[in-house]
């Protein structure tokens, strides 16, 4: 059992740890294990027939906020499709946790595409380019 100062030094040395990681990479670890879940799901699916607007990971490097905004919102529209089909249920906190992210990151991008106008592509393509721009977000 520890005591006195080796585990008042323990306990630092864990908050230091704690609060070293960015809160927005923990959440983007998290928000990656949902779409790794999504991706399964839409796997065993073989393509429910959902198409969505999908940015890839290079727009997040020139528009950050715009293709996280674009993510959660297209996100939603997959996740109403799958609950109203009855494939999952409409808990999942992935549209939130990406809008946040989003919130974070805004500046100003006037020169960033609508979402719109990004091309349509399947669930699984879209799901994949959404791993691949949370697992940009936390490559150094």
């Amino acid at each position: 059992m520890l005591r006195g100062r080796a585990a008042l030094a323990r306990v630092c040395l864990c908050l230091v740890c704690l609060l070293s990681q960015p809160a927005a990479e923990a959440r983007s670890l998290d928000l990656l294990k949902q779409v790794q879940t999504l991706i399964r799901i839409g796997r065993q699916l073989n393509d429910s027939g959902s198409r969505l607007y999908t940015p890839i990971a290079g727009d997040y490097e020139k528009c950050p906020s715009s293709t996280l905004t674009c993510f959660s919102e297209e996100v939603q529209v997959l996740i109403d499709e799958w609950a109203i089909a009855g494939v999952i249920k409409k808990s999942f906190k992935l549209k939130h946790g990406l809008g946040r992210l989003a919130a974070e990151l805004k500046k100003t991008e006037s020169e960033c595409s609508r979402c719109e106008l990004f091309p349509e592509k399947e669930e699984i393509t879209f799901l994949s380019e959404l791993k691949e721009t949370l697992q940009k977000m936390n490559s150094p």
